[in-house]
């Protein structure tokens, strides 16, 4: 009797695709995909296709590496500390130390030397919507040695504030932040504790709650005031600077006008500068999704050390000259251990100033170049040897003495 062909067998499997008629059933099918006989190709590293990878990885990481260094030493910026306002400045403009600016500029020959500011701290009043409050201040001259092209950005900079921290990056409610109502159980069994409900024991729910939101970057600094320009009586000229598309497009979906009323409801701790009266109808509460400086600030930064666009200007140049900037002296660095700067700066296609990623690209071209220049004398001029040469196999090299065998 012929014997029965497998299941799945191909009719010109030939006599291996023949079975036994008791033969396992859950054989696989004698084919060539099920049995791994495909044609396949495999790489073979020859040194000329070895030199060519190597070529054109240093080429490419090179080139790249170059550009982008180009580009970061095109961004002009200029970056001051003041930190120590309150307690090194006087209430009368003095010198500030030089080491707490930091400028990257090409021009060399202005008569204003970026690294020569003034500072000086007043108390002021400042009248809100609906209060009267004594705020400190601290009053910066700081110089512009040439013109900054646009698009000019104004960043603040803290130093050693740990955004990335587990705890604070889930302490926040998204239902609270879209404009729900969300209701005191919902706010239990947040992640918003130690600051979900008012300290003062009023039982009120904090608006918006969690630590993100207390800790909130709170000075505030008026636009760039033009003092001095180089052969011109101009003087006084604000730079226009405006708050508005200062965060991503998108950020805007996840934020809502509140939904609560006025009297279920208070400011975050850290936000009774602020509103020092709670939320009322002269002081409402801010629509969430038009505060784009609230929006940046919620978008976490990665490492302590970060910067935050504040306002900005798409459109005019910013003249060389002399320049005021009144801050309002708000936020406390020292009770951590921190710094807070804020910076000028222009703009290149990979953004402002960072000369890393460039260095980096440089170093993998130059280690590319390195081994490529290694693997073209060794291959082709110290010790070159032929291709797939057999006597290099094992089974044909000579077999050791036989004493150093037993041995």
């Amino acid at each position: 009797m012929a014997p029965r062909r497998r299941r799945g067998a191909a009719n010109d499997a030939g006599d291996d695709a023949g079975s036994e008629p008791d033969a396992p059933k859950n054989r696989p099918p004698n084919t060539a995909f099920r049995q791994q006989r495909m044609r396949a190709w495999q790489c073979v590293l020859t040194p000329k296709l070895i030199v060519t990878i190597f070529s054109i990885l240093a080429a490419i990481y090179l080139g790249f590496g170059a550009y982008l260094t180009y580009l970061a030493y095109t961004v002009r910026d200029i970056r001051i500390d003041y930190t120590n306002c309150r307690d090194e400045a006087t209430n009368e403009f003095r010198p500030m130390d030089p080491k707490y600016i930091t400028a990257h500029f090409s021009k060399t020959d202005s008569n204003y030397d970026p690294y020569e500011a003034e500072w000086m701290t007043e108390r002021v009043s400042v009248e809100g919507k609906g209060f009267v409050s004594n705020r400190t201040f601290c009053r910066i001259k700081y110089n512009i040695p040439e013109e900054l092209k646009p698009t000019v950005s104004f960043f603040y900079n803290l130093e050693n504030f740990y955004q990335n921290h587990r705890r604070y990056v889930n302490s926040f409610n998204a239902k609270q932040l879209l404009g729900e109502a969300v209701d005191g159980r919902t706010i239990n069994d947040s992640t918003c504790g130690p600051v979900a409900y008012d300290l003062r024991g009023s039982g009120k729910i904090i608006y918006p709650c969690g630590l993100v939101a207390n800790s909130m970057f709170n000075d505030t600094f008026s636009k760039p005031l033009l003092l001095s320009v180089p052969g011109s009586n101009a003087a006084n000229e604000t730079y226009e600077m405006v708050t508005k598309g200062i965060s991503w497009g998108g950020m805007k979906d996840l934020y809502g006008n509140t939904s609560y009323k006025l009297d279920e409801i208070v400011p975050p701790p850290n936000w009774r500068d602020r509103y020092p009266n709670d939320y009322t109808p002269e002081n409402p509460p801010p629509d969430l999704k038009q505060d784009e400086a609230f929006q940046n600030w919620m978008m976490l930064a990665a490492a302590p050390n970060f910067f935050k666009l504040y306002q900005r200007n798409d459109n005019d140049p910013m003249k060389e000259g002399q320049y005021q900037v009144d801050i309002e002296d708000n936020f406390k660095t020292t009770e951590y251990h921190g710094r807070k700067a804020f910076v000028i700066t222009t703009l290149s296609t990979m953004g402002s100033r960072n000369i890393w990623p460039g260095i980096i690209f440089l170093i993998v071209g130059g280690i590319c170049l390195i081994l490529d220049i290694w693997f073209i004398l060794s291959f082709f001029l110290w010790k070159p040897r032929k291709l797939g040469d057999p006597s290099y196999l094992s089974w044909n090299q000579p077999s050791a003495p036989q004493g150093q065998a037993a041995s």
